[in-house]
């Protein structure tokens, strides 16, 4: 297929191949029903194919982008989406999804794109941060601790935060201008590269559930706008 133009912030996607097969490290390929779990087994990787001219920001609530933002993809962009954004466009009474030659493609809004792969190189794009998740910081010392003085590791140290995450930041995409909700936004938030930051544990959502997890070799990332950033350690 040839590259599109498209409008209001819609974007053609030609998606990768159906995760309908999973292959174990014993080379054994078992085959996954993906009507179970749906959020778990959906492709949310694709190629970009068509792009509009630019993206429109009104600052109006459901009205164009919730956010305001330069347009940073491009055409034969690999790219990583909203699992529901194609849960939903595969749905016949939607009408935004098409089969050419064996291939599925998916019509989504700008905004469900997360991040894109171009030239192996991975660029978050509508102001996400890609965050590896990590233990707290201050069981990692007393840990460290326990380890200097020659004793076990007990369990009370093991216990993890029902409240927060922690994250190391491993990709930064460039921060949001401003946002239709008037009480978000990215300024002020000045974190970077291998920072350690605080999340709430209800925003660790992941960017690619595990079991068909392919970016950076399968490394779990959570995905997150800067606004949502609690803080840094």
């Amino acid at each position: 297929m040839d590259y599109k133009r498209t409008l209001n912030n819609w974007v053609l996607i030609r998606l990768d191949g159906e995760n309908n097969s999973v292959k174990l490290k014993s080379g054994i390929e078992l085959y996954v029903d993906c009507s179970y779990e749906p959020e778990r087994n959906a492709t949310v990787t694709g190629t970009i194919v068509g792009l509009p001219s630019h993206l429109q920001y009104t600052g109006i609530a459901n009205v164009g982008m919730p956010w305001d933002c330069p347009l940073e993809a491009k055409l034969g962009d690999k790219c990583v989406v909203y699992y529901l954004s194609i849960v939903n466009a595969l749905k016949p009474q939607e009408s935004r999804c098409f089969v050419e030659n064996g291939e599925r493609y998916v019509i989504i809004q700008y905004n469900f794109i997360y991040a894109l792969i171009r030239e192996e190189k991975i660029i978050p794009i509508n102001g996400f941060c890609l965050i590896e998740p990590v233990d707290d910081p201050a069981i990692i010392q007393q840990r460290e601790r326990i380890k200097r003085l020659g004793l076990a590791t007990v369990d009370m140290y093991q216990k993890k935060s029902n409240q927060v995450t922690f994250g190391k930041v491993r990709y930064l995409a460039v921060p949001n201008r401003r946002y239709v909700d008037e009480n978000s936004s990215d300024e002020g938030v000045d974190i970077a590269v291998d920072d350690i930051v605080v999340i709430r544990k209800t925003s660790d959502i992941p960017l690619q559930y595990s079991l068909h997890a392919k970016l950076d070799g399968g490394t779990k990332y959570l995905r997150i706008q800067r606004r949502n950033i609690l803080g840094k350690i």
